[in-house]
């Protein structure tokens, strides 16, 4: 036992040492001016640009040089015009800066101040967008149009900031919010850049004008200016995005994919300005302007520090789940995103906790569900390398949690070994899934199980007992199963039932009967009744349909395919594995095919094949808790009737009929499962909760 420990130890040690290794620090050198000399750049001019980039610059032309160079290496090929304003510099700023072809060259007769300079070249700029940037900063990598996205893919977006990044790679500011009781906060500053608490798309209050992306006119037309009652500088970013917010009615959101160098203090340092008093000054105008708009006060204390980064949040929901959840290769994974959804679509706080850890496999995930706006917590590494884990995040949030959703018995285990030790005072929601024990004694009689398995489906069945037994909320997938619970004696007031999620799919063209060919399948088969279904398709249902039509292939499509499906492959029963792109097949089949045999729960396979309206057929168990009516919705068997299976293939192969009433009927087999419907359940399990 005790070699057992060291070695466990030992292999931990080096899986530190490894991670220590992926340390991310930012490049904060700066070429010499001797460098420009020898090395000219250029940009393309456009004559319709949709952004435009303001750099107002006084003196420290060998910081505009770098600033510019840096945006010249990463040229992402938007449409842009770059203005620098030069506020009367007594260097040699007006005439280096005029020489670089493509960038347009503002110079001011008199010294106007940052504010007034910005709202020149506003004014000036032919831009659909303005890009403010400060010239002692070097831009990253996507830095223009991962901003850009934002305005794309959210909803009534005002401005979007970046992640900001001192020159020692410690974060200056991830957004900032601003507070009633005068308190206003730049979330992060000299933190790590990695840190979950500060990579993910959130909304704001505002961000630093040093990198801040936004429209040149309101929706009236009207120029989006800086108010110059601030002028000559502070308060004014401040005060923009307070405008877009509250008189607008838009969004300001911090976007962590562009990140920004940023040297501060450099831009207009040799100015004379009275700082200290000229602070005073804006602060005092800028919340005596704002004061009736702010409603969340500052609450001190270090166990404030989560609830306080919460500000502007409805509710915050801790959801723990076994393994990344990977929305294209399970219907299990793809409900838990669509539910992340909703939640974030309220204005909920979701935190994200992978009881297995994040993996490299996962990171276009993990990218995935923090680009929805999701803190995913993770082991990651301080300034000093030290590495920060799981456990240490859950201290620092247990305050600042409402509720925990979990997933499944494992996610209840990990519950109770790690995360209620912590002393969260948090309401819990149970979600099933599935009825595992259900399904362990389904699955019983098609296969024989091994004394482990069995001795780990008793420790299972144990922790959703114990789950269900212990929640103040249970999360059913369907009436069926939430009748199943109440029959043996649970409350039904805490029973709710979210299903999987689901709506037919309006951008993919359809091939008519006439034009289709072959039959699909997809699940994945760390699912045993997956593993199951696809060798009764092969071994009793297709003998048959091949006997009276040789010609019908079958697609077997999903990811962890074991040796036993590999092994049944032919030009005729297809094993594809995993595919990142499966329209074609949805489209161009003629059916759906699921010969499912044993499982609980509502099967996402057969609502997913619904949303290609492709004719679906499937087993009383296959379609079990999805309310669709047999030979209206879907053609439905009984399980190990594989003559009655083989039947439907060959009568939806050849009656256009039937087929195209299956096709149009897809869409109301589907209307149980709509976003509308989970998200009202949604509402009804916190609305329960609270009072």
């Amino acid at each position: 036992m005790k070699f057992w420990n060291i070695k466990k130890q030992f292999k931990k040690l080096k899986k530190d040492i490894k991670f220590k290794k992926t340390f991310k620090s930012i490049d904060a050198s700066l070429k010499e001016i001797s460098f420009f000399e020898n090395n000219s750049f250029s940009f393309e001019e456009s004559s319709d640009p949709k952004v435009s980039i303001i750099i107002p610059v006084y003196n420290q032309i060998h910081y505009t040089l770098n600033c510019l160079y840096s945006i010249f290496q990463n040229e992402d090929h938007i449409p842009k015009e770059i203005i620098v304003v030069n506020d009367c510099s007594t260097d040699d700023t007006a005439a280096i800066i005029s020489k670089i072809k493509g960038v347009k060259l503002i110079n001011n007769q008199e010294n106007l101040g940052f504010l007034k300079s910005v709202n020149k070249a506003i004014q000036y700029a032919e831009g659909e967008f303005v890009y403010l940037l400060n010239n002692d900063t070097k831009v990253q990598k996507n830095y223009l149009s991962v901003l850009l996205e934002v305005f794309s893919e959210q909803k009534n977006v005002g401005a979007v900031g970046s992640k900001l990044i001192f020159s020692n790679s410690t974060l200056q500011e991830a957004g900032c919010l601003v507070f009633k009781n005068e308190i206003i906060v730049n979330r992060g500053a000299t933190q790590s850049i990695d840190a979950p608490q500060f990579s993910f798309i959130r909304k704001v209050d505002y961000a630093s004008g040093c990198s801040l992306l936004f429209k040149r006119k309101d929706a009236e037309g009207n120029l989006n200016l800086f108010d110059e009652v601030f002028a000559p500088a502070y308060y004014e970013e401040n005060d923009l995005c307070m405008t877009l917010k509250h008189k607008q009615g838009l969004e300001i959101y911090y976007q962590p994919k562009s990140e920004i160098l940023h040297f501060e203090n450099v831009s207009y340092q040799n100015i004379s300005l009275d700082k200290k008093n000229l602070l005073n000054r804006n602060s005092k105008i800028f919340y005596e302007k704002w004061t009736n708009y702010l409603k969340t006060n500052w609450k001190e204390g270090p166990e404030n520090y989560r609830i306080n980064d919460n500000k502007g949040y409805d509710k915050s929901i801790l959801i723990v789940e076994e393994y990344m959840p990977k929305f294209d290769q399970d219907s299990g994974s793809n409900r838990f995103t669509e539910i992340v959804k909703i939640l974030i679509a309220n204005n909920h706080k979701v935190y994200l906790l992978i009881k297995n850890g994040v993996s490299e496999g996962d990171f276009v995930y993990l990218d995935m569900f923090q680009k929805l706006g999701v803190e995913v917590i993770r082991d990651y590494l301080t300034p000093k390398k030290m590495i920060i884990r799981a456990e240490k995040q859950l201290k620092q949030i247990r305050k600042a949690v409402d509720f925990i959703w979990i997933f499944r018995p494992e996610g209840y285990e990990y519950y109770l070994d790690v995360i209620q030790k912590i002393g969260f005072d948090a309401k819990i929601i149970y979600d099933m899934v599935d009825l595992h024990y259900l399904r362990f004694d389904r699955e019983k009689d098609f296969f024989t199980k091994t004394r482990r398995r069995q001795k780990r489906e008793k420790e299972v069945r144990e922790l959703e007992q114990k789950a269900l037994q212990n929640a103040d909320v249970i999360v059913a997938i369907s009436e069926q199963e939430k009748e199943i619970l109440i029959n043996e004696g649970f409350k039904k007031d805490n029973i709710f039932i979210v299903s999987n999620i689901h709506s037919v799919k309006t951008n993919i063209t359809q091939k008519p009967f006439s034009e289709r060919d072959g039959l699909v399948f997809i699940g994945g088969f760390n699912h045993k009744p997956n593993i199951d279904s696809v060798i009764y398709l092969h071994h009793d249902i297709m003998p048959l349909v091949w006997k009276e039509n040789k010609d019908i292939k079958v697609y077997i499509i999903g990811g962890s395919v074991p040796d036993e499906i590999k092994a049944l492959h032919s030009p005729q029963f297809q094993i594809l594995g995993y595919q990142q792109e499966i329209d074609d097949y949805f489209t161009t089949a003629k059916a759906f095919v699921a010969p499912l045999r044993y499982g609980a729960g509502v099967k996402g396979k057969i609502g997913q094949a619904l949303e290609y309206q492709i004719p679906v057929i499937s087993t009383t168990i296959g379609v079990e808790g999805m309310k669709l009516k047999p030979n209206v919705n879907a053609l439905v068997v009984e399980i190990s009737d594989p003559e009655a299976f083989a039947k439907n293939i060959l009568e939806i192969y050849t009656n256009e009929e039937k087929w195209n009433n299956l096709h149009k009927n897809s869409e109301d087999g589907l209307s149980y499962f709509s976003i509308k419907k989970q998200d009202e359940n949604i509402k009804e399990i916190f609305e329960y909760l609270i009072k």
